[in-house]
């Protein structure tokens, strides 16, 4: 691979910042849902205000920003540098960023922007056009893959046409469900790319990207050309059904087919990244770079997850309806439990699929920090580098976190999870400190996660264009609101403060606790060894009073025999004669 081009006015750059922009308003999401969660103070401050719908909105209108981010990703790759796709990507982006920021700016006014917005979807539409019509990118895998996100490009652009013009058409809506599997079959084309290099011709019946756009092309033929009926159940992942028998078979098998590719795809990339060793005595697993290790762990939770919903899921009843509700979980509508795709209560693979369905998005943003960590060379930046792989570990323990809900409350009627903006549980105080810390690790994972990886893509982009957005919104908006944005930073910069200082503190109370056991247990030591040495002590000289007194009583007696032997009369001796 060429080195990569990361200058702004890059495919690459654009990529990135693209990047920090979806990845921002999530960030900044997820802190204001924990911040409202946590603190009396700033929950009392935004009582009454939209924020939360607010910031929904902002996600909504960058929500195109990741099908954006994967086209210029497949590019960077492996196509050489073309001015079409980079104009087309830079009016599409442009685009994106005016349409987010009134999103924000449009509650706080007041105002709706409506004529603004139908201009910026025509824009979008017009820059998506041309990245449609950008050169091909080389390797069989990435060829498959820039097809089938050029093909939801086209779909898209009609979609963003018919809404500007008001046309009242439901297109998007009949084709979303295969055009939003672009991302993820685009990440996993890069991560294949990345594993093994570009394959050959062989490879074409093993492209889940290829079966993908045929999907596609059935759902317009069947939508538009034949005028036929097709439904959305949002049961899982591209599950669309027509009415027609007879292209209802050939959709069904299409998409089993397609489900079995990706699962051939996720372990081809898994055997090119990771490399097992078993011996007699051990066995050893080694990957070459982590970030793509990492990249491929989440690309396979996703897949994994939407493979068991297809499987998983029984015939659609015919008597469901659809129900309006409200999102509480990572944009997915919910109302009371109930999905407004299907009237059925919401099981665990529901709340899963909403779990890892942002995370397509994270899985890109490793796949970046590894493209540009090969032209990085400060060791300052590396650590930022890694960042990603927090919130990839983030989003695990929010799936640990489902399952441990699951456990705790199996055979429990009516016990519904509860998550917050980031799509964590959020646990009740009975469930204990155990259950809380939890919580407290996913949370510090996603959000410290994102917010070093970010900076690790790029600092400057990043800070100059938070400042220049925040200061434009602080500019333009009331003075009742800016002064609640000023208290509501205020006290969340307090509580982070507060919290930060009052971590020192429980360390520095730990350790001085360490310190004074420690000092107690080596004063037990002494005495213990003290008393053992008194002991000792008055054993010896116990022992040398017994010694002594003994060799009193022995001495006299040796005197009184050496005596007697003194005064003792000699013996005669024997006459010869007598």
């Amino acid at each position: 691979m060429a080195s990569v081009d990361t200058s702004l006015t890059s495919t690459f750059g654009s990529a990135v910042v693209l990047l920090q922009a979806n990845l921002g308003v999530g960030l900044l999401l997820g802190a204001l849902g924990v911040a409202v969660s946590s603190s009396h103070e700033v929950r009392s401050q935004l009582e009454g205000k939209p924020w939360e719908a607010t910031l929904r909105s902002a996600a909504k209108a960058v929500s195109p920003a990741p099908l954006l981010i994967a086209y210029a990703l497949v590019q960077v790759r492996a196509a050489p540098a073309d001015m079409l796709a980079s104009t087309g990507l830079l009016v599409s982006g442009a685009s994106v960023f005016l349409s987010t920021f009134l999103a924000i700016l449009g509650p706080v006014l007041g105002a709706r922007f409506a004529t603004a917005s139908r201009v910026l979807h025509v824009i979008r539409a017009f820059g998506q056009m041309l990245m449609v019509f950008g050169r091909m990118p080389a390797g069989v895998e990435l060829f498959c893959a820039s097809l089938f996100i050029r093909a939801a490009l086209a779909a898209r652009s009609a979609s963003a046409v018919s809404c500007a013009l008001s046309l009242g058409s439901d297109a998007s809506e009949d084709v979303e469900q295969v055009v939003a599997m672009a991302t993820l079959i685009g990440a996993i084309a890069l991560l294949d790319n990345m594993a093994w290099g570009p394959s050959g011709v062989m490879a074409v019946p093993f492209q889940a990207s290829l079966l993908c756009t045929v999907l596609l092309g059935l759902v317009v033929a069947v939508r538009f050309g034949m005028g036929g009926s097709v439904t959305s159940a949002g049961r899982h992942a591209m599950d669309v059904q027509f009415e027609d028998g007879l292209f209802e078979g050939i959709r069904s098998k299409l998409v089993a087919l397609i489900f079995v590719v990706l699962a051939f795809s996720v372990c081809r990339v898994f055997v090119g990244t990771f490399g097992i060793q078993v011996s007699t005595s051990s066995i050893s697993i080694a990957w070459g770079d982590l970030l793509t290790a990492s990249a491929a762990k989440v690309a396979l939770l996703i897949v994994g997850t939407y493979i068991v919903s297809f499987v998983s899921a029984g015939p659609l009843d015919e008597a469901e309806e659809e129900t309006d509700g409200i999102p509480p979980i990572n944009g997915m509508e919910v109302a009371n439990g109930v999905s407004k795709t299907h009237g059925k209560g919401l099981g665990m693979l529901d709340y899963m699929k909403a779990i890892v369905a942002p995370a397509e998005v994270l899985v890109l943003a490793l796949i970046a920090a590894q493209m540009g960590s090969q032209q990085e060379t400060s060791l300052g930046a590396l650590p930022f580098k890694y960042g990603f792989i927090l919130a990839a570990l983030g989003v695990g323990l929010q799936i640990v976190s489902l399952l441990a809900f699951a456990t705790a409350n199996a055979g429990k009627k009516g016990a519904e999870p509860c998550f917050d903006t980031t799509g964590t549980i959020q646990w009740a105080a009975e469930d204990g400190t155990l259950m809380f810390g939890l919580r407290s690790l996913t949370l510090l994972c996603l959000e410290c996660g994102l917010l070093l990886g970010c900076l690790g893509l790029g600092a400057t982009p990043m800070v100059v264009g938070f400042v220049t957005s925040t200061g434009a919104l602080f500019v333009l908006s009331p003075a009742e609101t800016r002064q609640t944005g000023i208290k509501v930073a205020t006290l969340i910069w307090g509580s982070f403060t507060g919290g930060v200082e009052a971590i020192i503190e429980q360390q520095r109370a730990a350790q001085e606790a360490a310190a004074a056991r420690r000092a107690a247990a080596v004063a037990r030591t002494l005495e213990a060894e003290a008393e053992k040495g008194e002991k000792v002590g008055k054993a010896v000289s116990k022992q040398a009073s017994t010694v002594t007194k003994r060799k009193g009583k022995e001495v006299p007696r040796q005197k009184k025999k050496h005596k007697s032997a003194r005064h003792s009369k000699p013996c005669k001796p024997m006459s010869l004669g007598a």
